[in-house]
């Protein structure tokens, strides 16, 4: 992420590890459960059918382990610890992605309108979907916004410190109006 000239960031926070609960749980069940599987084959009471198969399950046990840590856990917790909101006096920034990095750049002057939403587990959480409404039917959500009450007043004090000439792009400084070539044709 490059700064403009002038530009500074005022907030840069990851998204909420709330959605990260399903992968952490899974995660510690299926060690847990592993490590049971593990400890049962080598005890010294295991059935006789089931001892003669040890070499074979023991291993069998770790690989589906690791495979699900690798499959469900691992890639949740990279895409969680790869995922910004950056918010500058210009513009809001949402990083995310490991491998391949997209990022999504949103001139402040561009918004229309800011809504939180929160569901119950999301509000005792303090954590939100930021919903930035561009106009003409435009939306853009941003999930799990850590504290999203107090972000949503922060970009709206930016909106408001953001000079006129950048608010409203068809009015110079002295407030004489300026018409874009699509305005001006229409006469």
């Amino acid at each position: 992420m490059r700064l403009e000239p002038g530009e500074q960031v005022i907030v840069s926070a990851r998204p909420h590890a709330g959605p990260l609960a399903g992968p952490v749980l899974l995660a510690v069940l299926s060690c847990a459960a592993g490590g049971f599987a593990l400890g049962y084959l080598g005890r010294d009471s295991v059935p006789a059918s089931l001892a003669e198969w040890t070499p074979v399950l023991a291993p069998a046990v770790a690989i589906l382990v690791l495979l699900i840590l690798l499959r469900f856990c691992v890639p949740a917790v990279l895409r969680w610890n790869a995922a910004r909101y950056v918010l500058t006096n210009r513009r809001m920034i949402h990083r995310r992605g490991v491998l391949r990095r997209r990022e999504h750049d949103l001139p402040l002057a561009s918004i229309y309108q800011l809504e939180a939403r929160q569901g119950i587990l999301q509000r005792m959480q303090r954590a939100g979907t930021l919903r930035v409404d561009l106009g003409r039917g435009r939306v853009i959500d941003y999930p799990s916004v850590p504290e999203v009450h107090r972000f949503k007043s922060i970009v709206l004090a930016t909106i408001e410190e953001l000079p006129m000439t950048v608010m409203f792009d068809g009015v110079d400084i002295e407030g004489s109006a300026v018409y874009d070539d699509e305005w001006s044709s229409d006469e």
